[in-house]
């Protein structure tokens, strides 16, 4: 009963009882046969070894300067997650010393402002590489690709001038609160220079890479609002 045949039966035969070898494929199946499916292309590189293309060499100084402004947007993203952390940490510090020891606390709580705000001021380059921020791409979708590009060229520009405002007036704030000698007025008076100067490099750091962005859209080097040509 072992090769018996049903009409219905999966073709796959069960070999005899005692007998080691298959045998063949039973022609008898009322299953439709699986539809076609189409293997997924091979990302092959320039030798067609069906290995990861190398990444794109510098074509020129403007390709060295957009990589190490994208380089130190990195940087930044890295040192704004390690802020974050040793904020969550402080914070943790600062339950266990209040409620739990019952004691006071002197400078976490300042502590984990500053590194919060410093975070996020540190950040920017970061999310704006990433294209992190809120973006609302509903009008450039609609948009020609001539129209979308002039307003994207308008968005960085409007970008650089504020990053640009912020870092100025930022490095006036640190100049002056370094010369007038300002410190906060808590138990742990520390100069307030120090949490002040996170204000001009973040956004200094932003304009850079509003910068670098708008230079790679004017070269064709990336597209507007990174929206392929007829979008629907």
């Amino acid at each position: 009963m072992a090769n018996a045949v049903f009409p219905n039966s999966l073709p796959v035969d069960l070999p005899d009882e005692g007998d080691g070898a298959p045998r063949a494929r039973s022609n008898h199946n009322s299953f439709p046969p699986p539809p076609d499916v189409e293997p997924l292309p091979e990302k092959t590189g320039s030798t067609g070894t069906g290995t990861r293309p190398d990444p794109m060499k510098p074509r020129g100084p403007l390709d060295h300067a957009v990589n190490v402004v994208h380089f130190l947007s990195k940087t930044c993203g890295v040192v704004a997650a390690s802020m974050f952390f040793i904020a969550m940490l402080l914070i943790c510090q600062l339950v266990f010393i209040r409620y739990i020891l019952n004691s006071s606390t002197v400078w976490q709580t300042e502590a984990v402002i500053y590194l919060m705000i410093g975070g996020t001021l540190i950040g920017l380059p970061y999310v704006q590489l990433l294209r992190g921020h809120v973006n609302v791409d509903l009008l450039p979708m609609y948009l020609k690709r001539g129209a979308r590009k002039l307003l994207a060229v308008a968005t960085l520009l409007c970008g650089l001038a504020i990053s640009a405002m912020f870092a100025f007036y930022g490095i006036e704030l640190v100049i002056e609160a370094y010369q007038g000698g300002w410190k906060s007025p808590s138990i742990w008076a520390p100069a307030l220079w120090k949490p002040y100067l996170m204000l001009p490099v973040g956004f200094g750091l932003l304009f850079l890479q509003f910068l670098a962005d708008l230079m790679c859209l004017l070269t064709n080097r990336s597209k507007a609002f990174h929206i392929e040509d007829n979008p629907f």
